[in-house]
């Protein structure tokens, strides 16, 4: 293949979702520790890059977006193209050939060739996007992928929005009740699209997960359609590997990946006021009581 191509992706990919901070970055690491799955850093390709890009009436991209496309990567991404790539997808686009979908796999395709070369010689793999935001967007993941699996993980609210708010830097001045409705109105989204897409989407807890590693790991594995070895899960922990994952100025994934897998949850008990607990519960109590959570202080 010559650089600046791009490779034919798997299409039967993998996406993880979920509320930012419930466990999307550790089930990602848990299953890259499989041979012929790889995966990279989050696109935010559906929820940011998409809905900057200007497009004509059979949904070419116009190379007129371009420049502020690029810029918005390299924010989100960290990410930035050679310039024979802009050459080549500049051309994709004056010939009408450069679709959003054909776009968003030239990026999975540079992500995979850059961070894991010896993937195109690889003849069967799977490859992970993990962009927890993508939940409110599964209607476009299965226009693109209509085999896609996606991986939906869940996360008491409690500790999900106080771990959000302490651990993102722009989300140290957002509201509690603010942040707690996007954790109910992302819930809601997901369960509207498991009705359209029964057999693509899975739910899994963060709190099971974490209690049962092999035993919420074989639903998964059965669920994407894997033979899981865990033996090799001892290297999830592996920095060569994880850190693919990991942009610099995402700050608050570096401890996560140096710990050993065990429920937080409680980790926030001394932390989080039982006024700020209560007003997360009460936005969030219909879906707490669909996947058994019980309030936060009396556990």
């Amino acid at each position: 293949m010559k650089k600046g191509d791009t490779m034919k992706l798997p299409q039967n990919s993998i996406f993880i979702i979920g509320y930012p901070r419930s466990g999307t970055t550790l089930l990602q690491r848990l299953l890259v520790t499989q041979p012929g799955i790889f995966s990279f850093p989050e696109t935010h390709y559906f929820c940011v890059i998409e809905k900057i890009l200007k497009r004509d009436e059979t949904g070419n991209i116009l190379p007129e977006c371009f420049d502020n496309v690029f810029k918005k990567i390299n924010e989100k991404m960290e990410f930035q193209f050679t310039r024979e790539e802009i050459t080549t997808l500049t051309v994709l686009s004056e010939r009408k050939l450069l679709s959003s979908k054909r776009f968003f796999e030239y990026i999975i395709s540079r992500f995979l060739l850059n961070l894991h070369p010896a993937v195109e010689r690889i003849n069967s793999y799977r490859w992970i996007e993990k962009t927890p935001n993508h939940a409110l967007f599964i209607d476009r993941i299965m226009e693109f992928y209509p085999e896609a699996r996606i991986l939906h993980i869940l996360r008491h609210p409690v500790p999900s929005v106080f771990s959000r708010k302490i651990k993102f830097p722009f989300n140290h001045e957002t509201p509690i009740d603010e942040l707690a409705r996007r954790w109910d109105s992302m819930l809601e989204s997901v369960e509207r699209f498991k009705e359209m897409y029964p057999g693509n989407i899975y739910t899994l807890r963060y709190e099971d997960l974490v209690e049962d590693m092999e035993k919420e790991l074989a639903v998964v594995a059965d669920f994407i359609g894997i033979t899981f070895d865990f033996s090799l899960l001892s290297y999830f922990k592996n920095k060569e590997k994880n850190g693919t994952m990991i942009l610099p100025s995402e700050s608050w994934k570096l401890d996560d990946i140096q710990r050993d897998v065990s429920n937080t949850n409680l980790a926030y008990k001394e932390r989080i006021s039982p006024e700020d607990a209560q007003i997360i519960e009460e936005i969030t109590i219909k879906g707490m009581n669909k996947y058994g959570y019980r309030p936060y202080h009396i556990h």
